[in-house]
């Protein structure tokens, strides 16, 4: 053992979940989405581990009154911690993905048993040595059962991916979430961890990986509208830019709120904020699930779909329209929303992307002009 070596690792470690929660633009929106709180009880929950690994080794075969009590307990926790950790980081990633706390009650009451029974083990372990044992010199050695915890974190980490294939098979390419980034590493330090005895590269392993995750999630919130929660005009750009080098025609539909300086102006801005937020929803719901949805400009939104014909694209502003009127229907509001939409197809081969835009603006003003009229 190189406690030298183990120092560097975890101090490592401890110093990157450091720097990003206190850089992390999560804890400044939490109080919105329960993902963001259970990121950062992940990023604690390692950046503690990485302490007590540390002082687990440090302790390790010093034969000092207390010392051997230290050393069943630091052990135990970082025992308790790994199953908790990679059931935990399933849990966000669910969040993440689908944000339906019903399905998460549903599903994770029952995925987080395996993780329950190997932290009861590791309590258990404190008694009867099932995991590790600590002799009378206080020297660690490790059991057979001990890897039993890797085999359930390697169910954990294809249970993840399990999520994210899913997830993508249903409603396409997942955006600013290279789940590759973080479970690569995992995996590659716990292998390492099981091959060298004596090694200690899971804690630093998941923090690199907890640090590519929120990499990842900063350049999300710089695509995202802040009030309406859909991808914003930098990712509009960013999406036509990619599709002018792809074969495949690209749909899209643009979105204009009818009225909205009236709603403004009779109610106020917190209620045209709230009309904001209603039209996204409204559009999020009459849109496929593979379609993009963006805010292009105050009351302006785009959708932008692959691979559509003009029929389909018909059938999504139909559905738009049908969800409009179910919404003016149900929800009680001071205001009736009304949206002007209009629609084009965007063919790389002899179109551009300018043309495009304003075959969709085109459109979307001759319906708002015969509205006026009326």
């Amino acid at each position: 053992m190189n406690i030298g070596a183990v120092a560097t690792s975890d101090f490592m470690g401890f110093i990157l979940l450091i720097a990003l929660l206190i850089s992390s633009k999560i804890r400044r929106t939490d109080d919105k989405h329960p993902e963001f709180k259970l990121y950062t009880v992940i990023a604690i929950l390692t950046m503690v581990a990485c302490v007590v690994d540390f002082i687990s080794f440090y302790v390790d075969g010093i034969n000092k009154p207390g010392m051997r009590l230290v050393n069943i307990l630091t052990n135990t926790f970082c025992f308790a911690a790994n199953p908790l950790f990679v059931a935990s980081w399933c849990l966000y990633e669910d969040l993440k993905l689908y944000r339906s706390m019903t399905r998460v009650k549903k599903i994770y009451t029952y995925a987080f048993i395996p993780a329950v029974i190997m932290v009861l083990i590791a309590i258990v372990n404190m008694f009867v040595p099932i995991i590790f044992r600590i002799d009378e010199q206080n020297v660690y050695s490790r059991l057979p059962f001990s890897y039993v915890y890797y085999i359930v974190d390697i169910g954990y980490v294809l249970f993840s991916i399990f999520i994210y294939k899913g997830y993508e098979r249903r409603y396409g390419k997942i955006r600013f979430f290279p789940l590759y980034l973080m479970i690569g590493p995992i995996v590659l330090g716990c292998a390492i961890q099981v091959v060298i005895y004596g090694v200690s590269l899971m804690w630093i392993s998941t923090a690199v990986g907890l640090t590519a995750i929120y990499m990842s999630i900063q350049n999300e919130f710089s695509y995202l509208d802040k009030l309406t929660g859909l991808y914003n005009r930098a990712y509009l750009d960013y999406l036509l830019e990619t599709s002018t080098r792809e074969k495949n025609n690209l749909g899209g539909i643009m979105i204009d709120v009818d009225y909205f300086k009236q709603i403004n102006d009779t109610y106020g801005h917190s209620y045209g904020d709230e009309a904001l937020i209603d039209v996204a929803r409204i559009i999020t719901f009459g849109k496929p699930d593979k379609a993009v949805a963006l805010r292009f400009a105050g009351d302006e939104f785009i959708i932008l779909i692959k691979g559509v014909s003009e029929k389909q694209l018909q059938s999504i502003i139909t559905s738009i329209r049908d969800e409009l009127k179910l919404f003016n229907e149900t929800e009680e509001r001071r205001y009736k929303l009304s949206l002007s939409l209009g629609g084009s197809i965007y063919e790389p081969a002899h179109d551009s992307i300018d043309n495009f835009l304003k075959r969709m603006d085109d459109a979307m003003y001759e319906e708002k002009k015969e509205k006026h009229s009326r």
